[in-house]
């Protein structure tokens, strides 16, 4: 079984809690470590001869959109995070619009190619604002990875389906990894839960998946590779969330490529059954 590694290229200073978040208008004015850190990312997944999807946020390719053009020239799928980290449901329809219009617009005067795949910030696609899947098919998307099957503090979509499903517009969804525990489906896929819970759990949950014959949606950032970033949230259950076992993530990224096959989403997709007619370019190296 060969699951879905995907990395979302962001900076450290990007975090979107409700309640918390730093105003787009400072981080010009902040330390930017998202180059060393995604390089350090490609470089892992070079040794290991593995490819990904990197969703990059349109701010960050804007300001160094070498970076765009070396993902793509190692044979990474190049994707769109949106452009400001600007949690969707908070968002009117035309806000989102905007927002990814200006990462497509960006992204794809780089490399091109108009991106094919989106992930929202934080997840925040939700069952309140489901309208955000037709404004990505409407801009030409083929498929979204943003939509967590389940109900958490700040995100989650509660009885949506847990396996990659095609949508009435023509769009994939494709969520990130849960494994059903006690009819509840559990997270376990990257972030925090990735660096919280004891490995051996992710080990199992990916297997477990892969044993029922679905491929697993894996999420990390590259900041994430940085034990000791130098600014994070005020609050400290979301300083708990966004720092907590930070150390550990190189080690844990390292042990999944060891263990699992991993390619980026498009190719996954073009896998499963019912997907003969999908037809997926991307932005990557040819």
């Amino acid at each position: 079984m060969v699951n879905a590694l995907t990395i979302d290229v962001e900076e450290h200073f990007c975090y979107a809690y409700p309640g918390e978040s730093l105003p787009l208008e400072q981080w010009d004015g902040l330390e930017r470590r998202a180059v060393p850190q995604t390089l350090e990312t490609l470089a892992i997944l070079e040794a290991h001869d593995i490819r990904a999807t990197f969703f990059v946020l349109g701010w960050v390719a804007e300001r160094d959109p070498f970076l765009v053009e070396e993902i793509r020239a190692r044979g990474h799928e190049v994707g769109s995070h949106g452009y400001g980290h600007q949690l969707v449901y908070r968002q009117t329809s035309e806000q989102f619009r905007d927002d990814v219009q200006r990462s497509i617009d960006i992204i794809g005067g780089i490399s091109g190619e108009a991106p094919v795949g989106y992930r929202a910030p934080s997840f925040s696609i939700r069952n309140d604002c489901l309208w955000a899947l037709d404004v990505l098919a409407d801009l030409g998307f083929r498929y979204d990875s943003s939509i967590c099957p389940t109900q958490l503090r700040h995100y989650g979509s509660p009885g949506q389906p847990a396996e990659a499903h095609r949508l009435d517009n023509g769009l994939w969804e494709f969520p990130p990894a849960t494994t059903r525990v006690a009819g509840i489906d559990v997270p376990f896929g990257g972030g925090g839960y990735l660096r919280l819970y004891p490995f051996f759990l992710t080990r199992w949950a990916t297997h477990r998946l892969n044993a029922a014959g679905r491929p697993a949606v894996i999420y990390l950032h590259p900041w994430e590779l940085d034990p000791n970033p130098p600014l994070g949230p005020r609050s400290g259950l979301r300083r708990f969330q966004h720092t907590v076992g930070l150390a550990k993530t190189r080690s844990r990224l390292l042990h999944l490529c060891a263990e699992f096959d991993f390619a980026p989403i498009g190719d996954v997709l073009r896998s499963l059954p019912g997907s003969d007619e999908l037809r997926l370019g991307f932005a990557a190296a040819k």
